[in-house]
């Protein structure tokens, strides 16, 4: 095997900064996607992407190319990885993994023995063992592993760059040696690198995102409590309960909650995955409870501000459901700006500011014209309202703002 080269199946958001990060540790990188269109704003350097760092490392790299073959791409390598989507459009406890059985139907006809095939999309327990085996049965001297990623949009180069974690469900020893050592090549930190069986790894991959968001929902379950409390502080209860080793500071912050594209299905797909065990999924299901509560909550808050003070003129500072990315999936502000033009019956004025959100992107969620686009947060009038869903450092702001942001 030509350690050397690695094939990159779907150039999505992932794929391509995955194909990045590989070509910039000096791999010969070849990429697969469907669309002719996107791979020639590849190949020419001219891709436009609101994900930090990718046009500036596209155009200064040397050895990665991208094709719409995906023959080409099986050919080039014998390392495989396949990042394509696998949406939960199959009801809210069930990936959609359609498109990646048409690949791995699609490598399998090719017939090139002694492919290491690796799946970094998200999969439900015994998909590898269950189906993509199966799919893959006739490709001579073949395997598939299972090696999800631990990133964030807005953060996905520096993410895969210095993970704190590999995870690696090998398909075989070989190929489990082979992402190893790729990853040493890849990484400038020393990620903990844990290795074992496909099924084990695609467990460890929800309940690790469900812990988190477990962690998230207790959070602001306690500054529910402690806000409810006279003289308590839940600012200095969580401080005090992240300096214990045991639980620690990170994601212990109260809130809107979690959102975005991986947190909420992952951990109602594990609640499904679960229950079709026979068993039950009383922490998952708690945590999905709670944060939409918590949504409930703040909303209910910001319509009875926006009551008391009679304000007509509404900025929703951060659309996204972070700060730094243009990703709108589960995002707390898209369901608080729906939330208000029901309660206001469309007589508020809402206004978005959100350097990273372009205005076709505020129109397909709320239609042409219903909620105006601002560059910043200056010329506003006093009685003006900004809700901010992202921090405000360094605006000056002379209007009233109410913060959902911690």
């Amino acid at each position: 095997m030509d350690d050397n080269k690695v094939s990159i199946i779907g150039l999505g958001r992932l794929g391509l900064c995955q194909a990045l990060t590989f070509e910039r540790a000096g791999c010969n990188v070849l990429g697969c996607d469907v669309s002719a269109e996107y791979v020639a704003t590849i190949n020419s350097r001219t891709l436009q992407s609101s994900e930090p760092g990718v046009e500036e490392a596209l155009r200064s790299s040397s050895q990665l190319r991208a094709t719409t073959s995906l023959a080409e791409c099986v050919d080039h390598s014998a390392l495989l990885f396949i990042l394509v989507a696998t949406p939960t459009g199959l009801g809210d406890h069930a990936y959609d993994c359609g498109t990646l059985s048409r690949l791995l139907e699609d490598i399998a006809a090719l017939r090139r023995p002694g492919k290491h095939v690796v799946i970094g999309c998200t999969v439900l327990p015994g998909y590898i063992a269950n189906v993509g085996s199966a799919l893959l049965a006739d490709c001579e001297g073949c395997t598939l592993s299972y090696n999800p990623e631990f990133i964030a949009q807005g953060e996905i180069l520096s993410g895969l760059a210095a993970p704190e974690l590999v995870l690696i469900g090998e398909g075989s020893e070989a190929a489990g040696d082979a992402l190893e050592a790729l990853y040493a090549r890849a990484t400038s930190s020393v990620p903990v690198v844990c290795r074992m069986s496909p099924a084990s790894a695609e467990i460890a991959k929800l309940a690790l995102n469900c812990f988190i968001t477990a962690k998230i929902s207790f959070a602001n379950m306690v500054a529910d409590i402690a806000d409810r409390t006279p003289r308590a502080d839940k600012n200095d209860i969580l401080r005090a309960l992240g300096a214990d080793g045991r639980i620690g500071p990170r994601c212990l912050r109260p809130g809107y909650g979690f959102g975005g594209p991986c947190f909420p299905r992952n951990n109602r797909c594990f609640s499904g995955f679960v229950k079709q065990l026979g068993l039950d999924s009383p922490m998952a299901d708690a945590t999905d409870h709670i944060n939409g509560v918590v949504t409930d909550v703040l909303v209910q808050r910001a319509i009875s501000y926006i009551k008391k003070i009679n304000c007509k003129n509404v900025i929703i500072y951060g659309l996204a459901y972070k700060p730094g990315t243009s990703v709108c999936e589960a995002s707390f502000s898209v369901f608080l700006i729906k939330a208000l033009k029901e309660a206001f019956n469309h007589e508020l004025q809402l206004s978005v500011i959100d350097p990273c959100v372009n205005l076709d992107q505020i129109d397909a969620l709320f239609g042409n014209a219903q909620v105006l686009k601002k560059d910043s947060a200056s010329g506003l009038k006093s009685d003006d309202l900004v809700i901010a869903c992202h921090p405000l450092e360094h605006q000056e702001v002379l209007c009233k703002v109410l913060s959902f942001w911690n």
